[in-house]
């Protein structure tokens, strides 16, 4: 029995070693400046794929530091809707295909429209 259990866990080491993984890390400035825009919540959200049941959906949230950067941990390669909530500035939301090892994504945010 102990000798199942432990062929069970060296086959499953290698397969999710063998996962494609990507560090995200997210820098997050202004339009017209091109300065850092400071604790703004980055969300990223994405499903991912099973065989057996439905897909399972997981998200991370992370704020900007005071160089407009974010870093994400380890997540699976895909396709992820990426949002920026910033108070002052226009929402962002667009998906982005995210791959290799490190991907890093440059935002930069609008001003909103002035309402008189």
């Amino acid at each position: 029995m102990l000798a199942t259990v432990a062929l069970l866990c060296s086959l499953a080491a290698p397969l999710a070693a063998g996962e494609d993984g990507v560090r995200l890390q997210v820098v997050v400035t202004a339009e017209n400046t091109g300065k850092p825009i400071v604790y703004a919540t980055i969300y990223v959200k994405f499903k991912e794929k099973r065989l057996l049941w439905k897909d399972k959906k997981r998200a991370w949230q992370v704020k900007t530091n005071h160089q407009g950067k974010a870093s994400f941990p380890e997540m699976p390669e895909g396709k992820a809707l990426v949002q920026v909530i910033a108070k002052g500035w226009k929402t962002y939301g667009r998906f982005h295909e995210l791959k290799g090892p490190k991907h890093v994504l440059e935002i930069k945010l609008e001003k909103p429209k002035r309402w008189y």
